[in-house]
């Protein structure tokens, strides 16, 4: 089994389409088609069944599918201790994280680390959480951060930090009047100030007339903030749905509705105007930050420098900066 039979067959696996894997392969469909062919006749087996649309995987395509998988995730590992040797002069560093955490989570380690070793390549995949533990799963990316929960069973699960969500609402919004004693600030939350120690949960109920701006379902905030409103007592009134919060929180501050927000993209979103937060009474306002990775899979040093660097960054749950990093 060649890498090129490998590469060819698995691409066409996953496309199901001649032409979207030729595309993706940078070949002519025609010469991808005969490649097939003549692997086919070589194994004496057909590997696709050409009669459905999208095309599929035959018995015999699905073993060599399997076992191609493998052949390539052994070459990886070998790429990856070999580059080990190299005491970090090269090498890949592969992270997998949310679109907004990867805006706010992520650029100081990375910065750090691209100083420390600059002859690492450094690739981020923005997805959302299950399309990471697939990539984690097929060995796409060394490691993603997320919040869980994670099956243990395939996952190393090691906590980072403590995100807590708010309610971000129009700042114009009428609703606000008359719970200024549960307003809190983006300075507030970024300097952990008195008030904000002091100041109480609102109860959501007042909110049930509000429209609602939700990220979109297959994400697990959507799962969230819909618990939030049906433990209030009420259902939401959804306006839009997006598939970044950042897009969320700039429509909530357009004035076009109430959303959910963490700590995080307050803290670090660098943004120079603010909606008015409120604290939420419920215990998955409160979720942990993990770094992820598959079990019984090979970590690179490169990663697991990453993971040190990211670690020293973090102080008892929250950003410190700066941090002494020798």
């Amino acid at each position: 089994m060649t890498t090129q039979q490998i590469e060819y067959v698995l691409t066409l696996a996953e496309e199901k389409s001649f032409s979207k894997a030729a595309q993706k392969l940078y070949v002519t469909q025609p010469s991808l088609s005969q490649f097939i062919k003549n692997l086919e006749n070589e194994l004496r087996v057909q590997l696709f069944d050409r009669s459905t649309n999208p095309i599929r995987l035959t018995p015999a395509g699905e073993a060599f599918v399997n076992a191609a998988r493998k052949i390539k995730a052994i070459e990886e590992e070998l790429h990856i201790k070999l580059a080990d040797l190299t005491n970090l002069k090269t090498g890949e560093l592969r992270i997998g994280t949310s679109p907004f955490r990867a805006s706010c989570l992520l650029p100081k380690s990375i910065a750090k680390f691209h100083e420390l070793y600059p002859g690492i390549s450094i690739h981020i995949l923005e997805e959302v959480t299950v399309k990471l533990e697939e990539a984690a799963m097929d060995g796409s990316i060394d490691l993603f951060l997320s919040t869980g929960p994670f099956d243990e069973n395939i996952f190393h699960v090691e906590e980072l930090a403590v995100e807590q969500l708010f309610l971000a609402v129009p700042p114009d919004n009428p609703i606000n009047k008359g719970l200024e004693s549960y307003h809190i600030s983006n300075y507030d939350i970024k300097m952990a100030s008195v008030k904000y120690h002091k100041t109480p949960p609102v109860d959501l109920s007042v909110f049930r007339s509000a429209p609602f701006i939700f990220v979109k379902q297959n994400q697990k905030l959507y799962d969230i903030a819909s618990e939030f409103c049906l433990s209030a007592g009420f259902n939401p009134y959804v306006i839009l749905c997006s598939e970044r919060l950042e897009t969320a929180f700039s429509w909530a501050l357009a004035g076009i509705g109430c959303t959910f927000v963490p700590d995080f993209l307050i803290r670090f979103g660098n943004y120079e105007k603010h909606p008015i937060y409120y604290k939420l009474n419920h215990p998955k306002a409160t979720r942990n930050i993990c770094i992820v990775y598959r079990k019984n899979r090979y970590l690179s040093r490169v990663a697991l420098e990453y993971i040190s660097l990211l670690k020293k960054l973090i102080g008892y749950g929250t950003w410190s900066y700066p941090v002494p990093l020798n």
